[in-house]
């Protein structure tokens, strides 16, 4: 039987890879000074269960089998990100190209 749901790796790749298209269009000047500045040295990519908000966020149950939780942000000293520059919500699937963002989230 084979899995039809993309790995992490790779689901975590193409999360950074739409982040970096698309972060000059949703993040201000200074935080993108401060993701170029900082992120080569402090960055890191996070991968979690999708919390809860995001059903409210796009009006749909949100299931862990199905979706991938990303972050991108900075790291702090112990090695957790401690500063997001986005939470971003992916589809599991391969077939999907469905993928939600939450610009600099609380």
């Amino acid at each position: 039987m084979t899995d039809k749901h993309t790995n992490t790796d790779e689901l975590i790749d193409q999360a950074y890879e739409l982040f970096l298209e698309l972060a000059a269009d949703n993040l201000d000047e200074a935080t993108i000074a401060r993701f170029n500045q900082e992120f080569p040295e402090h960055g890191g990519l996070g991968d979690c269960e999708p919390e809860a908000d995001w059903e409210e966020e796009i009006q749909a149950e949100v299931r862990p089998e199905e979706w991938l939780e990303v972050r991108v942000g900075l790291l702090n000293s112990d090695d957790e990100l401690d500063y997001l520059f986005a939470r971003m919500l992916i589809s599991r699937d391969p077939e999907s190209q469905e993928c939600h963002i939450l610009w600099q989230p609380e």
